[in-house]
């Protein structure tokens, strides 16, 4: 697919370790199918600028038809400073666009939603999202196993380790140790 993006998703040894080398589209391919459940084809367009903080990882996808995506990624739970910052970057490409906007964006596994009820103008439809699921490590301990016995990694492999950040898990602790361990091993690996 064309469009303008960087690798900023995935480091350079996870690359290398992950089925056929992905960049930054394959992973955001990867968020959009299975996160939202979007099937479509898009381009991401990283050289359009907006109306958020330095740190923030909002990007615009413009799907196949014309329709206008912000996607972004949360750390922490929905609160409603999270939703006004969605809300002011939507009404910003509303209006440089011309047309309605729907936001993406990616919740960790055990956020909370703190909004109350958040009022604004446009045509906008806000998307949060988090996977339902809680094996992370028993995926952290199949694809660790796999780095230490230097088998190669499948598409499902690559996937989950893409995944891996927003999955679920059943103890934080645990999991957040384990995950530490797998990509200090991912980066040895993958020098």
């Amino acid at each position: 697919m064309f469009g303008n993006y960087s690798n900023k998703r995935l480091s350079e040894a996870e690359s290398k370790i992950l089925c056929k080398n992905p960049d930054d589209y394959t992973w955001y391919c990867v968020y959009v199918s299975h996160v939202f459940r979007d099937q479509r084809l898009f381009e991401v367009r990283e050289d359009i600028e907006l109306p958020q903080d330095e740190d923030d990882d909002g990007v615009v996808l413009i799907f196949e038809g014309g329709d206008i995506v912000y996607f972004k990624t949360l750390d922490g739970d929905v609160t409603e400073d999270v939703v006004k910052s969605v809300m002011d970057v939507c009404s910003y490409l509303e209006k440089k666009f011309n047309r309605s906007i729907t936001a993406y964006v990616v919740c960790p596994f055990d956020c909370e939603i703190k909004v109350e009820d958040i009022e604004g103008d446009g045509q906008m439809t806000f998307v949060f999202s988090l996977l339902r699921n809680d094996d992370g490590e028993e995926i952290i301990d199949r694809l660790e196993s796999k780095l230490k016995n230097n088998e190669k990694f499948t598409i499902p492999d690559s996937i989950d380790h893409m995944l891996l950040p927003y999955g679920g898990f059943k103890d934080k602790k645990v999991f957040q140790e384990k995950f530490m361990r797998y990509m200090n091993l991912v980066e040895e690996k993958g020098r």
